[in-house]
């Protein structure tokens, strides 16, 4: 992915191919044939994209006022690992440029105001949801992943393994003794020799 392409994670390549962003890599699958939720019935694929949306809107959220609206974490974390590939003075003027971007997003979504407490909040009662959500089973519907697995690995592993100015944020998912067990389940099964996880 170059700059002008603007890729985004996750993405995977085929071929001459990019693919990016969850929603184009499903339907991109599906195409092929490929589809994890094939064994739901309506209601739960309902149930699935519901739980996906409390992803995006409440938990992605949530990551980019973080990341980009705390301003310590913004100066002292983000901006230097986002511009860290550019020169300068490229560097500078993307990294505000993107934190111009997600503070538009949040006063868009009526973040803007929000506390950190409060966001640190509503991380909690997402993580509940998913927990509740999950149980005790092996994954969020029946014995097989499905796209909200995924989903929900991603965030909280990225969440769980990003270091940030402070630990509050990988607290809140770690009161959830089942998501780690989840988190750490997918990472055996399918990350496992990739290295640089949880275990390491």
């Amino acid at each position: 992915c170059s700059l002008q392409s603007e890729c985004k994670v996750p993405f995977i390549h085929v071929g001459n191919q990019v693919v990016s962003e969850l929603g184009p890599i499903i339907q991109f699958t599906k195409a092929k044939g490929h589809s994890l939720s094939d064994v739901l019935d309506d209601v739960q694929r309902a149930e699935m994209k519901a739980y996906m949306e409390l992803m995006n809107n409440m938990l992605l959220t949530a990551e980019l006022y973080i990341q980009w609206c705390d301003e310590t974490t913004a100066a002292e974390i983000t901006r230097p690992r986002y511009s860290s590939p550019y020169p300068w003075p490229l560097k500078h003027i993307l990294a505000y440029q993107k934190q111009w971007e997600v503070r538009r997003k949040m006063s868009a979504v009526g973040w803007a105001e929000k506390t950190l407490e409060q966001v640190y909040e509503d991380v909690a009662q997402c993580c509940q949801a998913l927990s509740q959500r999950l149980g005790t089973q092996m994954y969020f519907f029946n014995r097989q992943p499905t796209e909200l697995d995924a989903l929900v690995f991603g965030h909280l592993f990225t969440i769980l393994t990003t270091q940030l100015t402070s630990n509050e944020l990988s607290d809140k998912v770690k009161t959830y003794s089942n998501l780690l067990t989840f988190v750490h389940r997918i990472e055996q099964t399918y990350f496992e020799d990739q290295g640089g996880g949880l275990s390491s």
